[in-house]
């Protein structure tokens, strides 16, 4: 029998929705906050809260982002919530979605939101951004559209959405995709779907965080790359340029990696846009291909970063690894 009393758990994890100012900055205050920015919920919906973290965004590790999606797999199997809400800070927000994203079975909705305005603020955001994400996970409408993002009365797919800008309040978008949705009055409303959507093999979620991050520029790449196979690095994410093209020395620092057995996988340092091995010149995609590199489609580098990190955790060789990025 359905329930007519939606019961949507928010965790909250820190962040400027949580934050004042004080003498030395903006600071977290913690629960005041939090009571400001669930004031204008709606009827019809009970909302627990539940403290995680107290951290500014940038102190998210890699580490304390599993804990978050373990929390949130927990919470998905225990049939005690109809959704679940994460506050969190907006500079890491799209690296914790997607974790859990791809760790998450889809059991109930999970929408994540933040503010870019502390409370104490003009024009603050924090409290409309919650009750549109409490909207969101409360809405009959979310069917398996896996973790999302809702800021802004837009709501974003956790893998595709990313923060554009430094301060703005519209600074979440989906460039090249859209929102999924946008809320309304006091609906959640749902626009289109996604038709992608990459898991992880069921189980737990380990985290092996031998993974570089490589940004490659003109005249910059190849020593990064070495630095980090020294460095014991499994894998090496390298955002290319264009399609997935680097410079000659590049190319040949990836065949150094591949060769001792380091995953190199490209994605592209592009706003937009798919990799793809088209051009066959010395450091270009299809002569990166044939080193043994790895394509990435459209990912971006940090969110492939977190991927490889929970694809090594769970023991995948590289060729399982080539056969899920098929699925981006």
């Amino acid at each position: 029998m359905k329930r007519t009393l939606r019961r949507i758990l928010l965790v909250s994890t820190g962040g400027t929705i949580e934050m004042s100012p004080g003498p030395g900055g903006f600071a977290i205050t913690g629960d005041a906050a939090i009571d400001a920015d669930t004031a204008m919920i709606p009827p019809g919906i009970e909302l627990c809260h539940r403290r995680l973290f107290s951290l500014p965004s940038p102190h998210m590790t890699p580490a304390r982002m599993a804990d978050l999606a373990r929390e949130l797999a927990m919470m998905e199997t225990s049939g005690e919530w109809d959704g679940v809400v994460v506050t969190h800070g907006t500079d890491t927000l799209e690296e914790s979605a997607y974790l859990a994203d791809i760790h998450l079975r889809g059991g109930i909705p999970v929408a994540f939101t933040a503010a870019m305005r502390s409370n104490a603020e003009l024009g603050v955001d924090g409290p409309r951004n919650v009750r549109g994400a409490v909207l969101t996970a409360a809405s009959d409408e979310f069917h398996d559209f896996g973790v999302v993002v809702v800021l802004n009365d837009e709501i974003h797919c956790a893998s595709r959405v990313t923060k554009t800008y430094t301060s703005n309040v519209s600074s979440f978008a989906s460039p090249g995709y859209g929102p999924l949705g946008f809320i309304d009055g006091d609906k959640a409303i749902f626009a289109q779907a996604p038709l992608r959507r990459l898991r992880l093999p069921a189980g737990g979620l380990v985290l092996d965080e031998r993974v570089g991050l490589v940004r490659v520029a003109a005249g910059l790449g190849a020593r990064e790359i070495r630095f980090c196979v020294d460095s014991g690095d499994r894998a090496v994410v390298l955002e290319a340029l264009g399609r997935g093209n680097v410079p000659p020395d590049v190319a040949e620092a990836v065949s150094e990696a591949v060769d001792s057995g380091v995953t190199v996988a490209v994605t592209t340092r592009c706003f937009m846009g798919r990799v793809m091995g088209l051009y066959g010149y010395p450091g270009g995609g299809a002569d990166l291909e044939r080193r043994g590199a790895v394509f990435a489609a459209d990912l971006q580098g940090h969110k492939l970063r977190l991927l490889l990190m929970a694809c090594l955790g769970a023991g995948m060789e590289e060729a399982e690894i080539r056969r899920l990025l098929e699925c981006v």
